[in-house]
This record gives structure tokens, sequence and C-alpha cells, in this order.
């Protein structure tokens, strides 16, 4: 496979998404992708047995309130916690708390992501953990044992958890490094290429998408190719271009299938190319990937053969 380092458009997908190519999403549970300077957590949350926590927890993703915060309280092989303050570590001015919702059946198990409080049940505001081992003595107990309310787990992006969990402390549980939360963004669209991997001459090579997952909002969707020299193509609905040009903005929600390109493979053609397609925040650009992404990035590394 052909070095993608080198095109500084892939390497803000790859900084963004690793090498996550995606998951098949055939549920309505919400996702969320919290990338952070360690790698990307994907979230899957719990709508609907903790609708008021996933509620507060979506508000403040949805108004940006976690980019650029940092999780300011590790614990090894306990749990780490963050959503809260800045890098200078200043507080940072919440919602109003909300009531506790611990007694719905979740356990703070492995990889599950839960609010933090004080002493008092009902003064979760922004702060989560995310536990790094199974915590039941976390869990509700009873009214004198409220225990910490989970809303949802890790779905991708358990080595990135277990990485900041092992990051060094000093005494007051304070990281010695930043643990930077870049985003927290909620994946609108899950996009899939719907197509064969190896193609000769002859063959139709048709690029085509599938979505599949329900999309709420009309976004911009971005197809590229990588070449052998190292040049990045855009696909658009006028032809393949070098500027960095969305495919096709604004794409409503009730079109779910993309056919991107399509055209006979011509004698001599040869050789391996790697494809990435994104969802986009309508009339973003590349500039700020981290935060305006609306999807996994989907990749696929076709070979052309003789």
């Amino acid at each position: 496979m052909h070095s993608i380092m080198h095109n500084k458009y892939i390497v803000g997908f790859l900084l963004v998404f690793g090498f996550f190519t995606g998951i098949s999403v055939a549920h309505s549970k919400t996702l969320v992708d919290m990338q952070t300077n360690y790698g990307l957590i994907t979230l899957q949350l719990e709508d609907e047995i903790a609708p008021i926590t996933v509620s507060n927890f979506l508000t403040y993703v949805d108004a940006g309130f976690y980019d650029g915060l940092v999780f300011h309280r590790i614990i090894k092989g306990f749990m780490s916690q963050g959503g809260g303050f800045n890098t200078a570590l200043e507080k940072q001015a919440t919602r109003a708390p909300i009531p506790l919702e611990s007694n719905v059946g979740l356990q703070n198990l492995r990889g599950t992501i839960a609010m933090a409080r004080t002493s008092v049940p009902d003064s979760a505001s922004s702060q989560f953990f995310i536990n790094a081992v199974d915590n039941s003595f976390l869990d509700y107990r009873g009214e004198n044992s409220p225990g910490y309310a989970v809303f949802g787990k890790v779905i991708t992006g358990m080595e990135v958890v277990d990485a900041i969990n092992q990051v060094a402390t000093n005494a007051r549980d304070l990281p010695l490094e930043t643990v930077l939360i870049e985003a927290v963004r909620r994946r609108e669209a899950q996009l899939n290429f719907a197509m064969q991997n190896s193609y000769r001459a002859g063959d139709t090579f048709t690029i085509e998408l599938e979505e599949t997952m329900a999309r709420r909002v009309a976004l911009d969707l971005w197809v590229a190719v990588l070449m052998p020299d190292n040049r990045l193509l855009f696909f658009t609905e006028q032809g393949v271009v070098s500027t960095p040009t969305a495919f096709k903005t604004a794409v409503p929600t009730t079109e779910t299938r993309h056919v991107i390109y399509s055209i006979p493979v011509p004698e001599g053609f040869s050789g391996q190319y790697t494809l990435a397609a994104v969802f986009n925040k309508q009339g973003a650009g590349l500039e700020r990937l981290t935060q305006t992404l609306r999807s996994n990035l989907a990749k696929i590394t076709l070979e052309f053969v003789q």
C-alpha cells in the first residue's frame, strides 16, 4: 500500500480517525466521537435507559463545551475523569446539575462512561469518567448508596482509554502531562464503501457508498483518492480535481446510497489506490476536521491488475 502520510488532508483524516474504518450500525443509539491527543474514543450512549443523563451530555457536546478541555483526574486501574477544566486547570462554568439517574440497571463496568458528581447525589453537571476496570462498588445499591450514573460505553478506542489511564500523575491524581480532549462531536452518519477491492481491464469500476445508520441532518460528502505518486484527488459531481472540493454539499437525509464514479477499466491500467470518504458539517471545509467531521472515515484500498 502506498504511504498516505505525505498529504496534509489525508494526514488530517488519519489524525482524527486513526486507522478506524467504521462499524456497522443497525440501531438508533447515539454515537459520539471523542478525539483526544492520545487517539479517538467512540461512545455509544444509552438514550432510552438513561435519557436525562444522555440529554445533558449531548447538550454540552452540541455546544462544543468539551472541546479543549482535559482529563484532569486519573487513577490507574480505576478511572479517568474529565470534562470540567481547561488546560490551565480553570474550572468551566456549567449548566444546572441534573437528577441522579443511577437506578436504571446500568453498571460501572470496564469501558463504561458515567457522570462524576460530589457527595450530593443530584450534583452532576458536565464532568464524566470512563471506567478502566469493573467498578461495581460505584453502582446503585439503595438510597444510602446511590452510586454513579452510567450512560454509555466505549465501542472503539479502548486502547486509548487504557493509555490515558496509564499517564503518570502527582499525589492529587493530576496528570503530569496534558491529556487533551480536542473535540467531542455527535456522529450523524456512518459510511461504507459498497464495492469490490480488485478490478481488471474491461471491468466496470464503480465507486459507491452506502449509509448504515439513520441520518438526521444534511451534510457535505467528501470523497478522495490517493494516487501512486502521493497526489490527493477529490471527486466532485463535475469530475476529479486536485483542489479540496466536496463531492456534494448539503446531501439530503433521504439520499443514503451514493454513486460517485463509474467507468470501464482501460487496458494497461494497474496499481493500488486508497479511497477515503467522510461526511462533514455543511460549509466547514477540511481545515478543522477534528471539530467538523460528522461520520466515520470510510476507507478502502483498491487494486487494478493486468
